[in-house]
């Protein structure tokens, strides 16, 4: 069986919600938020290859919802599930 983590973008989530209890002080090193409070985090999903079969494992953004859902999470980068895969197995 082999894994591979599929790139799917980038967006962001407010860092509070993200560390829950941790002070921000201490998750902002690491992770600096922005002027919203919202941390950049990747997008990706699981494929799992196991023989002949490949099993993709989805949880991601999808792009069904509406723009002012969208502008909560400021996606942003190239990658997307369909681009991924085209450029490594198709």
């Amino acid at each position: 069986m082999k894994l591979y983590s599929i790139e799917t973008g980038n967006f962001k989530l407010d860092g509070g919600a993200m560390f829950g209890v941790v002070p921000k002080p201490l998750w902002e090193k690491t992770n600096p938020a922005d002027s919203k409070n919202r941390i950049e985090m990747s997008a990706r999903c699981l494929l799992i290859e196991d023989g002949d079969k490949l099993i993709l494992v989805d949880a991601g953004l999808g792009d069904k919802q509406s723009e002012k859902f969208f502008s909560h999470y400021s996606r942003s980068g190239d990658a997307s599930l369909l681009n991924s895969l085209n450029s490594r197995w198709f």
